[in-house]
C-alpha cells in the first residue's frame, strides 16, 4: 500500500481532514450554530479535500518529497477541489440533503450550493474547469487506484461556479449569502489554520478583566461615566463622538469586555503606536496586522519557526486581540474571492474603528456598509471619533442593539484660533514665529512641495525648521518620527497630512493651511491636546490656501467660510461639532458626497473585487503604487543595497535572516504612486526577481536629502499625502 499525500511536508490526506475537522471544534466555541449546520460543514471538510487524490497532484507531492512517482498520468492538471465532489457517493448525497431538509432548507438547491462550496475553497474565479479533463480522470483513477471504484461525477463546475459567484441575481445572492459566511467562512478558516498548524482561535492568556484593571491601576485613571457606559453596553455596537485626549481608547478597551476584537487605524504609523500600546495592557494576547507585518516581527524574533507561526496567526486572525490598518479588514466588504474568511471571523468579533472622518469619502462608503453588514451577522462595531459629520450618524440609525452616545466634549477651552487672510509663504509667517521663540511650534501644510518650499524660506530666514512627510526613505522617516514624538522648546516642525492622526504629538502653537473641516480639526488635535488654554494671543494660525484639488472644492471653500466667523475667540468642543454641523448641512450635490454615494451603492448591490489586492486598491483609491529608491541614495549607496539585494535572493540563507535583510533594503526606499510619467523615470535594478516582484525601482530625475525627502523635476509623485 502507499501514502495519499495532502502537504508536501508529508502530512496525508486523511491527517490534514483530521486536523480541519479538529479545528472545525476549536472554532464551534465562537459560532452560534445547530447541530444540524455542525454536520453539514463537517461533511463540507471532510470532502474538500479528497480530490487531492488524483494522480498528478500526487505524483508532484512525492516529487517534492523526494520520493518516486507512482502513477502514469499525463493528460492534464486539475485542481483538486474541482475534483472533490466525485467522491460522494449516493448514499453520502441523500444523507446530506436529508440534513439540509432537516435545516429546512430546498434539499436539492442546496445541495448545488454544497458543492459549490467544496470546488470554490481555493480562489481561482478567474479560471474555468475542463469537465471533460475532469471526467477522464475520474475514470482513471475508478480504473488505477484501489478503493475507489465507485466515484462519479456529475455536477457541472462552470455552472456551479458560474451560478454561485458571477450571476447578477440579487435574490439568489441574498438565498445564500448568510451560507457563503458560514459553511464557506469555516471550511476556509478551518483548512487554512489546519495548513499552518495553528488553532482557529487562540485562547486569551490571564484574564482580560485583570490585566485592563491593571493598567488602569498602574497609570491612575478612574474611569469616567462614558467609559463606564460603554463598558455596559458591550453588547451592542456603539458610536461614540469624543474630543480628542478624553479617552476614547479606554473606552474601547472597556468595551471589548474580553471578547475577539480588531482596533482598526488608519495609518500604518498609528497603527505601531497603538499595538505597543496595547501590547503593554495585554502582552502575547496582541498581534499586528499591516503590510509590514512581516518585517516589524522579524526584528522582534530570531528563531523563524516562532516568526512563521506569528505571521500565520497574524493572517489568519487568530489573536484575540488584533491592531490592524483598516484595508487589512475593511476591504472584504468588496467580496473579494475568500472575503466568507473574514465576514465568518468578524461575526463573532468586535470591531473599532477610530477617526472615520479621516478617510476618503470612497474608504468611508466601504467602512458604513462594512460595519452595517457585520453587525447584522453578529458582529458588533464601535465607531469612535472627535467629529463625526450627520449624515454618517443617520446611516446606523435603523440598526437594532446600536447604542449613540450623546456627544462626550471638553468642557475645557484649548483653542484660540486667528484667521490670516494671505498664503502661508508670507511676511505674517516669519512675525508670528519670531514672537514664539519659547514655544514647540508646528505648521501644516497640505502638499509636501509646500511643505519644502517653507523649510527653504524658514532656512533662509535663520529658523531652524524640522521636515516631516511621507516622502522620505524608511530611515530618515523612522529618526523623524521619533524625534518629533520627543519634540521640546523650542522647534519648529513642518509636515503634511501624515500628522493629523498618526502620532501622538502635542505641541503649543498651530500654524496651517485652510483644509477641509475634517481635516482642519484633525489638526487642531495636535495642539493643546488635553491642557486649558486661557491666554490672550491665539495657539492656532489658519491661512488662506487653495484646494488642489486633494478637498471637494464646495467643503473647502465652506470650511474656510465658517471658520472666519470664529476669527479672534476662543472655541470649544461643542463649537468644533457645530462647525462640522454647518459645513456638511448641505452636501448632497458636491462632489465629496457623489463619490461616497457611488461607492456605497456600488458595494450596497453586490461589487465583487476580483482579488484582495484589487480590493485594497478599491479602498485606499491607490492607483500606480510602486516603491522607489531615488537615484542618488542607491548611487550613495549600491554596494549596500546590492549586497542586500543579494542576500535576499540567496535562498540558502534562513528565511527569516533574508526578512529582516528585506526590512534593511526598505530603509533606503520610499512608498509613491506615480503620475504623468516621463520617459525612462524609472529605471528596474539589474535583473532582481524580488525587486521586480515588489515593484521596487529606483527613481531618476530627482534629489533626495535627508533634510527635504524626495524634490522631484521629473514627475509628479505622491506619497501617503496628498501631494502636488
Amino acid at each position: 500500500m502507499y501514502q495519499l499525500y495532502a502537504k508536501s511536508n508529508g502530512e496525508t490526506i486523511e491527517e490534514h481532514i483530521c486536523n480541519a475537522l479538529n479545528a472545525f471544534e476549536n472554532l464551534c466555541k465562537y459560532l452560534k450554530l445547530s447541530e444540524d449546520e455542525k454536520w453539514v460543514i463537517k461533511k463540507l471538510i471532510y470532502y474538500h479535500d479528497l480530490g487531492k487524490i488524483n494522480p498528478e497532484f500526487q505524483n508532484k507531492m512525492r516529487r517534492k518529497l523526494g520520493i518516486s512517482t507512482l502513477f502514469n498520468w499525463c493528460n492534464g492538471y486539475i485542481f483538486h477541489e474541482w475534483l472533490s465532489p466525485a467522491f460522494i457517493t449516493q448514499q453520502d448525497e441523500n444523507e446530506i440533503k436529508s440534513e439540509l431538509a432537516q435545516l429546512g432548507l430546498d434539499k436539492d438547491r442546496f445541495f448545488n450550493f454544497f458543492i459549490f462550496t467544496i470546488l470554490s475553497h481555493h480562489n481561482r474565479e478567474n479560471q474555468l474547469p475542463d469537465d471533460t479533463l475532469i471526467r477522464n480522470m475520474i475514470e482513471w483513477i475508478r480504473n488505477n487506484i484501489d478503493n475507489f471504484q465507485n466515484i462519479e461525477y456529475y455536477y457541472n463546475c462552470k455552472n456551479l461556479l458560474s451560478t454561485y459567484n458571477t450571476s447578477e441575481d440579487r435574490n439568489l445572492w441574498n438565498t445564500f449569502y448568510p451560507f457563503r459566511i458560514k459553511w464557506l467562512g469555516s471550511l476556509l478558516k478551518c483548512d487554512y489554520c489546519a495548513s499552518a498548524g495553528i488553532e482557529p482561535e487562540e485562547k486569551y492568556e490571564g484574564n482580560y478583566q485583570n490585566d485592563f484593571e491593571n493598567f488602569l491601576r498602574n497609570k491612575k485613571i478612574t474611569l469616567n461615566n462614558f467609559q463606564k457606559q460603554a463598558g455596559a453596553n458591550s453588547n451592542k455596537s456603539i458610536i461614540l463622538v469624543a474630543s480628542t485626549g478624553m479617552g476614547k481608547t479606554e473606552a474601547a478597551m472597556n468595551w471589548i469586555n474580553g471578547q475577539k476584537a480588531f482596533y482598526l487605524l488608519g495609518i500604518r504609523v498609528a497603527v505601531n503606536e497603538m499595538y505597543k500600546r496595547f501590547k503593554i495592557i495585554f502582552g502575547d494576547n496582541v498581534s499586528l496586522l499591516h503590510s509590514e507585518t512581516s518585517y516589524l516581527f522579524a526584528q522582534q524574533e530570531n528563531d523563524e519557526d516562532e516568526h512563521e507561526i506569528k505571521i500565520e496567526k497574524a493572517k489568519k486572525l487568530s489573536y484575540p486581540l488584533t491592531v490592524a490598518t483598516a484595508d487589512q479588514i475593511v476591504t472584504s466588504v468588496f467580496k473579494y474571492p475568500g472575503f466568507e474568511f473574514t465576514y465568518l471571523t468578524c461575526s463573532y468579533s468586535k470591531v473599532i474603528l477610530d477617526e472615520i472622518q479621516s478617510y476618503s469619502p470612497t474608504a468611508i462608503a466601504a467602512i458604513v456598509v462594512f460595519l452595517k453588514e457585520i453587525h447584522r451577522i453578529g458582529g458588533r462595531f464601535m465607531l469612535m471619533t472627535a467629529t463625526l459629520p450627520p449624515f454618517l450618524k443617520d446611516e446606523f440609525r435603523d440598526l437594532e442593539d446600536l447604542y449613540i452616545f450623546e456627544s462626550q466634549l471638553f468642557d475645557i477651552k484649548r483653542h484660540k484660533i486667528a484667521i490670516i487672510e494671505e498664503e502661508i509663504q508670507s511676511s505674517k509667517l516669519l512675525e508670528i514665529l519670531q514672537n514664539n521663540t519659547d514655544k514647540k511650534i508646528l505648521i501644516i501644510c497640505n502638499t509636501v512641495r509646500k511643505s519644502q518650499e517653507l523649510f527653504d524660506l524658514l532656512k533662509t530666514n535663520n529658523f531652524n525648521p524640522n521636515l516631516i512627510h511621507s516622502q522620505f526613505i524608511g530611515r530618515d522617516r523612522k529618526e523623524k518620527e521619533n524625534h518629533i514624538m520627543n519634540a521640546y522648546a523650542f522647534c519648529i516642525w513642518i509636515s503634511t497630512q501624515i500628522v493629523e492622526a498618526s502620532l501622538d504629538i502635542d505641541f503649543d502653537l498651530l500654524i496651517t493651511e485652510n483644509a477641509s473641516i475634517e481635516s482642519l480639526l484633525q489638526r487642531f488635535g495636535r495642539c493643546y491636546r488635553k491642557r486649558a488654554y486661557d491666554k490672550d494671543e491665539p495657539n492656532i494660525f489658519i491661512f488662506k490656501s487653495q484646494s488642489y484639488g486633494i478637498y471637494d472644492s464646495y467643503l473647502f471653500n465652506k470650511t474656510w467660510e465658517i471658520i472666519n466667523k470664529y476669527d479672534g475667540k476662543y472655541i470649544s468642543e461643542k463649537d468644533k461639532q457645530e462647525m462640522i454641523n454647518k459645513v456638511f448641512e448641505n452636501i448632497t450635490q458636491t462632489k465629496y458626497f457623489e463619490e461616497y454615494k457611488k461607492q456605497k451603492d456600488l458595494l450596497e448591490i453586490g461589487y465583487r473585487s476580483l482579488t484582495k489586492i484589487e480590493a485594497q486598491k478599491d479602498f485606499r483609491q491607490i492607483t500606480n503604487n510602486i516603491i522607489v529608491i531615488p537615484e542618488n541614495v542607491f548611487f550613495d549607496n549600491e554596494k549596500t543595497i546590492r549586497t542586500l539585494i543579494s542576500f535576499i535572493e540567496n535562498k540558502s540563507y534562513d528565511k527569516l535572516v533574508r526578512i529582516k535583510k528585506q526590512a534593511e533594503l526598505l530603509d533606503y526606499a520610499v512608498p509613491i504612486q506615480l503620475y504623468n510619467i516621463k520617459e525612462n523615470v524609472l529605471m528596474d535594478i539589474d535583473k532582481s526577481n524580488f525587486c521586480k516582484k515588489h515593484r521596487i525601482k529606483i527613481l531618476k530625475g530627482c534629489k533626495y536629502s535627508s533634510q527635504k525627502g524626495i524634490i522631484s523635476t521629473c514627475t509628479d509623485v505622491r506619497g501617503g499625502d496628498n501631494i502636488i
